[in-house]
């Protein structure tokens, strides 16, 4: 063994199991298993798109034939394999039966199911009808839904406020229903029903006058009808009928009228802010309405208006009164009030002698048979809204099953359409689909397109966090809100090539939402790297959601620190490129990188892995698996990419040497770290036997000069050998 200039420590890896390790400020998740061979195990995929198509009022429509139907992707016409009504149930039937795994090379189905938007909205509702309200909505999220089908809580009030997020979670619904009212204020309007069934205050003034001239005298009296309360309507009413009480009630019922433009105005404005802000959804939206009733202004063409919007929008309203078959009676009851007062007036039409009153009351016939249905019978307006929209209202009844199934009849109504895509190439793009219809008349609803990704082994359908990432990867420009650093390593294994990627994000790159009532901050990160090779295809990806809570004590260590992730990849030789992107959670923003990455030929003489800087050796969260190569005796190398070494802390750099089997002299090591070109200190040393894998792992401690230094290990074997290198800096706080 030669020495030159400073000595250095050369270490077995084995040696080094009792390396005291550093406590980890953030837990990091298990890399997954490396999978030997290929990655991708089929060519070709057959599409398989729902169709809703609906007529202008939102009705499903099922008479459609295949010539009716064209579909384009990315703007090439694609040809249509088979086109078929089906519904939801009848296709997780077929499916069930038929899930086969398909071989490697042949087709597989690709289903891009109709995602059905469900927002269940609380409008309206009184401390009573609230129960009925939320025992509706639980026994219709009890039914089985179609798949894809995401249901949003909602509460209509002057603005549109979700109560819980989209989700296709049972349980949660149900508990997101029962909640839906907690720490809000209760709802008093129901508390002037008895005011509302009254009719309008009528004040006759008689005047006689006795004598003429200077000595003529007068005298008025008045009587006020009206305003007392409809028995009939409200039935045990204990009030007081007194004049003065009538005219009291008259008179608020008068102001009431006088105003039931400004309040039907106010309930309309309600469905026009709940149409535009559902209208941003994707797709079509089923609005289960749940309300003890709309008042309108009594417009036609406004509502007419509403409607359109709603239909232009793609939205569906089912309209379901709570208030059952207990209030009804009373509704009717209270609409006839009000029309039979028209009604009496309408028979004067024809008297000549009418009083001053009489007349007002014949002018204003027209408003009061509006404000009699608009008041009255809110029912209507519900009914009209629903229909208008190509649904239907539920009301007057507390058994839900038959209506609640319907409803769902109508979400299953769709189309299957089969095509093989034109296109070979599944790259991670989005593929764009446009469906034509040859009737104007119609609306369809689809998937406006997905992510070309090829059917990796075990990867699964895409989370809704990976197709966030996607959309992420496919905008242009793309993001870059923060740094984090990439890199790759590459190792051999039973002759073959095999790689290891490793991602770093400093912890001061993340938004950290603070929880005083907890004492802690919340950190959560979406990491999804898509490896290519040269043409293009995705061959491999890697994927990370890891929600945090880390305690105010340590927040500022893990702020110092870098949460790492490692991911263990078999790739053949070549040319690749790494796309990743990172989700800020919490802060709402991402950031993408490129990283090129070439995959070399196995050695044929002895062999080196890549050098890397060693963070910290840690137990890996999971069962530990001995086919990753950051994975040693069961422990977890953290790889640190950042390369800035701190002169007072020793790191260590780790390096696996592959003997040359053929050759019989014994393999070793040549160590030299240079500062500026010059040498400052170098080392060799004969290797013992390689492992039962036939490598020799090792680490070497990183030398401490301040300033930037190289690293470069080489590997003799006979008169074979090879070199790596590696670049850090010393720093001296």
């Amino acid at each position: 063994m030669q020495k030159h200039g400073a000595p250095l420590l050369i270490c077995l890896a084995m040696a080094l199991l009792g390396w005291a390790q550093e406590p980890t400020t953030a837990p990091s998740p298990s890399a997954p298993p490396a999978v030997p061979g290929p990655t991708i195990r089929v060519t070709s995929t057959e599409v398989l798109l729902d169709l809703a198509v609906r007529d202008k009022r939102g009705r499903p429509v099922k008479n459609l034939k295949p010539s009716d139907v064209e579909i384009y992707e990315d703007g090439v016409r694609q040809q249509v394999l088979s086109f078929r009504l089906a519904g939801t149930r009848e296709t997780q039937r077929r499916e069930a039966v038929a899930e086969v795994k398909p071989e490697p090379g042949k087709s597989v189905s690709k289903p891009l199911r109709e995602v059905n938007v469900v927002c269940i909205v609380f409008h309206n509702l009184d401390p009573v009808s609230r129960n009925q309200a939320m025992e509706a909505v639980q026994e219709f999220i009890k039914n089985d839904l179609p798949q894809e089908t995401y249901v949003g809580v909602f509460s209509l009030s002057d603005r549109l406020t979700p109560v819980y997020p989209f989700t296709n979670n049972h349980d949660e619904l149900i508990q997101a229903a029962r909640n839906a009212f907690n720490g809000k204020p209760l709802d008093f309007a129901m508390a002037s029903e008895a005011i509302l069934t009254a009719n309008p205050t009528q004040a006759t003034v008689s005047v006689a006058i006795s004598g003429a001239g200077r000595g003529s005298s007068a005298s008025a009296t008045m009587r006020v009808t009206g305003g007392e309360i409809s028995k009939s309507a409200i039935t045990g009413a204990d009030v007081s009928n007194s004049t003065g009480a009538n005219a009291l009630r008259g008179d608020q019922v008068r102001e009431r009228g006088d105003f039931g433009n400004i309040t039907g105005m106010r309930e309309t404005d309600k469905i026009i802010t709940m149409i535009k802000e559902l209208g941003t959804l994707p797709g079509h939206k089923t609005v289960l309405l749940v309300t003890t009733g709309l008042m309108t202004t009594g417009d036609p063409e406004r509502f007419e208006s509403i409607l359109n919007n709603a239909n232009r929008a793609g939205i569906t309203v089912y309209a379901l009164d709570t208030t059952g078959l207990s209030s009804t009676n009373d509704t009717v009851q209270a609409g006839n009030n009000a029309l039979g007062r028209v009604a009496a007036v309408s028979r004067t039409q024809g008297a000549t002698n009418s009083s001053l009153s009489a007349m007002r009351e014949k002018s204003r016939q027209n408003d009061n048979t509006n404000d009699a249905v608009r008041t009255s019978d809110l029912q209507a307006s519900l009914r009209a809204l629903s229909e208008g929209t190509g649904g239907f209202l539920i009301a007057n009844t507390h058994d839900y099953r038959k209506p609640f199934q319907r409803l769902i009849d109508d979400l299953e109504a769709h189309y299957e359409a089969v095509y093989r895509p034109t296109s070979d190439k599944y790259d991670g793009h989005l593929r764009k689909i446009e469906v034509k219809l040859a009737r104007s008349d119609l609306q369809v609803d689809s998937r406006t397109g997905y992510f070309a990704m090829p059917d990796l082994k075990d990867s699964g359908p895409l989370a809704p966090e990976e197709t966030t990432a996607l959309a992420v990867l496919n905008a242009k420009p793309l993001p870059h809100a923060f740094d984090f650093r990439s890199t790759s390593f590459h190792f051999q294994s039973d002759g073959s090539s095999q790689s290891a990627l490793a991602f770093a994000l400093p912890g001061t790159s993340l938004t950290a939402t603070p929880d005083p009532a907890r004492q802690t901050h919340k950190f959560h990160l979406s990491l999804l790297a898509l490896v290519k090779d040269a043409g293009g295809q995705v061959v491999d990806k890697y994927k990370v959601d890891m929600p945090y809570e880390v305690p105010d004590a340590n927040l500022a260590a893990v702020r110092a620190s870098a949460l790492t992730y490692t991911h263990p990849v078999n790739l053949t030789p070549g040319s690749y490129a790494v796309e990743t992107v990172v989700l800020d959670r919490e802060g709402r923003q991402a950031s993408t990188s490129m990283l090129e990455m070439e995959i070399p030929k196995p050695a044929k003489s002895i062999g080196l892995s890549s050098l890397i800087l060693v963070q910290q050796l840690e137990p890996p969260p999971g069962q530990p698996n001995e086919s990753d190569p950051l994975i040693f005796k069961g422990k977890r190398l953290v790889p640190q990419l950042d390369a800035t070494v701190d002169a007072a802390r020793k790191r260590y750099v780790y390096f696996v040497v592959y003997p040359d089997k053929t050759i019989a002299e014994k393999p070793k090591i040549q160590v030299e770290f240079r500062a500026g070109g010059e040498v400052f200190g170098s080392q060799t040393v004969d290797l013992p036997a390689p492992d039962a894998s036939g490598a020799i792992p090792m680490f070497v401690a990183a030398a401490t000069r301040p300033g930037a230094c190289e690293l470069r290990i080489t590997a003799v074997q006979g008169n074979q050998s090879t070199t790596e290198n590696f670049n850090y800096t010393v720093s001296v706080n």
